[in-house]
């Protein structure tokens, strides 16, 4: 669902991406904005178009949402032209907005999942795509800046994350027995629960369908190891996911080969992936 922070199909629960710039600091940012405004404008929503689509041709469709961004000041850079006024509006309820905190932290500039206005915002858009578009299911990103609660206070932020999660796979379900929830986290258990989220208890719990273990942005992993969370799956009706990239950056290329990308998918299976 576009960046994240705004949107590139006909939202009402979000902000469509550019609707608050005069000005476009780079061309390629305007041409996304003006032609998913030109679709929409003529009655070609884009991610109707999909869903439409995929239901044609036998496909499953899964939105996703990138739950988590860094925040970015009005103008400075060319990444705002993609943000929110909601984030412009709301930097109160930033991590870093606490104090107490080092100015180093990854997630200074990260929205706080304690406040409810902050899932609220999240919650609706998510809502809007799993009531109005004929999806199977949704996927949340979570493995995209990771961070969502101040660091003294992920004990509480776990509880407050595990019952959104509850929320939203209750959402899911009401407008589809056979939708499913897929939840995108990094490859690391015990890291996910560092950063309060308790993959282990949504498991347990039944409120995720898909577990989608995310390793090495952008840079393929031959060697990840998807083991806790197959274990984790075991006897339960979730199921998991791992996640492939293509980017190698070495000399000779920057880009996996076939045989190199083959050779992974052999080394995730093998796992009982």
């Amino acid at each position: 669902l576009g960046e994240g922070r705004t949107m590139l199909h006909d939202t009402k629960a979000g902000e469509f991406w550019g609707h608050n710039i005069d000005k476009w600091p780079h061309t390629i940012f305007r041409r996304a904005h003006q032609n998913a405004k030109g679709l929409i404008e003529k009655g070609h929503d884009p991610l109707r178009i999909i869903c439409e689509r995929a239901q044609r041709e036998g496909f499953m469709i899964y939105p996703s949402l990138n739950i988590q961004w860094d925040s970015a000041v009005r103008g400075e850079g060319e990444v705002w032209v993609r943000v929110s006024n909601f984030r412009f509006d709301n930097t109160d309820l930033e991590i870093g907005a606490a104090g107490n905190i080092d100015s180093d932290f990854p997630g200074f500039g990260c929205m706080d999942f304690k406040y409810q206005k902050v899932r609220d915002e999240r919650f609706d858009i998510i809502k809007e795509a799993v009531c109005e578009y004929p999806v199977d299911g949704f996927e949340i990103n979570l493995s995209q800046m990771p961070y969502f609660f101040h660091p003294k206070e992920i004990e509480n932020g776990r509880t407050i994350m595990t019952e959104w999660i509850r929320k939203i796979h209750s959402t899911v379900k009401e407008n589809g027995a056979n939708r499913k929830l897929a939840i995108r986290v990094i490859n690391s258990i015990d890291r996910c629960f560092e950063l309060g989220l308790d993959v282990k208890k949504w498991i347990q719990q039944g409120i995720v369908d898909v577990i989608i273990a995310y390793d090495r942005p952008f840079h393929t992993n031959q060697m990840a190891d998807f083991r806790p969370f197959v274990e984790a799956v075991k006897g339960t009706s979730c199921t998991m996911i791992a996640t492939m990239q293509n980017y190698i950056h070495t000399d000779p290329t920057s880009l996996d080969s076939i045989e190199k990308t083959r050779a992974t998918a052999c080394n995730y299976w093998d796992q009982d992936i």
